[in-house]
């Protein structure tokens, strides 16, 4: 059995026609949107042709800078699990190179005492000296 009444379904809606109205823009006015519309879309793809320079640029930026320090962090990496001093310098500085390579910093100032303990322990790993040098570009003792 049906449990709803006639009574209870509403009325269909009215119907709606709608019509188009004539373009009663006089010449000068289509010429000039279609000349707005034009220059538009022509600065919507210089835009865009300028984003994508930028984006591909960060990214080249970013991938060369993780290349970089991709040999001392793996270098460090290693040593964490059996070497206290060494696994407190990685933890320092491990978020500041990443920071770095994602170009949200491009100097780090640390104190005196904590920038020659970092160069002193990581002086001590077998690593290319040129890995060093990266990491003091970042570095700034204050």
């Amino acid at each position: 059995m049906n449990s709803y009444s006639n009574e209870n379904i509403r009325p269909p809606d009215d119907i709606k026609r709608e019509r188009l109205c004539p373009d009663n823009r006089s010449k000068f006015e289509k010429e000039m949107e279609e000349a707005i519309n034009c220059s538009l879309h022509e600065h919507e793809e210089i835009n865009k042709n300028y984003e994508d320079k930028i984006m591909n640029e960060y990214l080249l930026e970013t991938n060369i800078r993780r290349e970089n320090f991709k040999n001392i962090l793996f270098d460090l990496s290693k040593l964490i699990k059996y070497d206290k001093d060494i696994r407190e310098i990685y933890e320092i500085i491990e978020p500041i190179i990443d920071a770095y390579c994602g170009q949200y910093i491009q100097k780090y100032e640390i104190d005196e005492i904590t920038y020659n303990r970092i160069f002193k322990v990581i002086g001590t790993i077998r690593t290319d000296k040129k890995n060093i040098e990266l990491l003091k570009t970042i570095f700034i003792s204050s």
